[in-house]
């Protein structure tokens, strides 16, 4: 796999992220708390969001090798394929 796919795939993933990080930013400055039906951020976005920025820096860190990545993070390098696939890294 070329690793200049890989990264601008994790940037992709990265902006789309943030993205939505000043969706709700936005959002929660324009309506108060009473006004809106609609939960806060849950726990799964604020984990999924650190999963990718680990990830991401983690990558970074060992040159984009994913065997030293996955010794890195404390997983298996298969694990860390699921979640680079999950999160669109990939």
């Amino acid at each position: 796999m070329n690793i200049n796919t890989v990264m601008k795939t994790l940037e992709k993933a990265q902006k789309i992220h943030k993205e939505q990080d000043v969706f709700w930013d936005t959002f929660d400055e324009l309506w108060s708390t009473e006004e809106r039906h609609v939960e806060d951020k849950n726990l799964t976005d604020e984990v999924d969001n650190f999963i990718i920025t680990k990830i991401a820096e983690a990558l970074k860190e060992c040159n984009h090798n994913r065997t030293h990545t996955a010794d890195k993070l404390g997983i298996k390098r298969e694990t860390l394929l699921a979640k680079m696939k999950k999160y669109c890294l990939v």
